[in-house]
């Protein structure tokens, strides 16, 4: 089976951005939806923090087992997550896949503790590439990326928090993530021009996240109470 998803080491990348935002909140339990073939598990070894997670590929599932608690393989809608018992909720580029984002969100809410901190990623459908492409009449689906053909939602910063919203949860901090560069040019890490193009693309982000940003990465925390 090929690898979808490989972790990167770019400090602006989803991967070290949410595992870092987990250490430094340090809160367990930890719920890991979409958990892949474990990534967040495995760069949490030995931080004493435990996770659980959701992934529906099945395959995937077994990969990440070995860094989690419980492993669900299912769909998240599917998963018997037991009430008010984590205390993070990690829900990374899950969304955008799912006809209700909103009542996932509703569901998490209830998995989650009052107190509970939610990270959560998704694509920016108004990256510069879309809005290229949109003004040449093209909204290509694409095997990966805000165009990624399995999405059904496409969601902007201002959209997505308007979800958070209706999902009754309060966004506290937007980060934003690059293109992963290592993924465009497979050998580029090492090189002095991979580098100054990275160096160029965290400036950019600086500089217009809304137009220069791969993904949003939302932390929140519920508005009120789940009923």
């Amino acid at each position: 089976m090929a690898i979808h998803y490989r972790s990167h080491r770019d400090p602006k990348s989803s991967h070290q951005q949410i595992s870092q935002l987990v250490r430094q909140l340090g809160q367990s339990p930890v719920l890991d939806v979409g958990a892949a073939q474990g990534m967040l598990g495995k760069s949490l070894e030995g931080t004493g923090i435990v996770l659980d997670a959701v992934e529906a590929n099945p395959e995937w599932a077994a990969m990440a087992k070995p860094f989690y608690r419980n492993v669900h393989a299912s769909y998240i809608q599917d998963a018997p997550l037991p009430e008010k018992t984590y205390k993070t909720i990690v829900c990374a580029d899950v969304l955008e896949h799912t006809p209700d984002p909103v009542g996932v969100l509703y569901q998490l809410r209830r998995a989650a503790t009052d107190d509970a901190t939610f990270i959560i990623s998704v694509p920016n459908i108004a990256h510069l590439a879309v809005r290229l492409m949109l003004l040449l009449g093209r909204f290509p689906k694409m095997e990966r990326g805000p165009l990624d053909r399995t999405h059904l939602q496409f969601l902007t910063r201002d959209t997505a928090r308007e979800m958070m919203e209706q999902g009754g949860l309060k966004v506290d901090k937007f980060s934003v993530t690059g293109v992963p560069l290592d993924e465009l040019w497979k050998n580029g890490e090492g090189k002095m021009l991979f580098s100054a193009m990275l160096r160029a693309q965290h400036l950019a982000l600086a500089v217009a996240p809304r137009l220069f940003g791969f993904q949003w990465i939302m932390v929140a925390r519920a508005a009120k109470p789940a009923v």
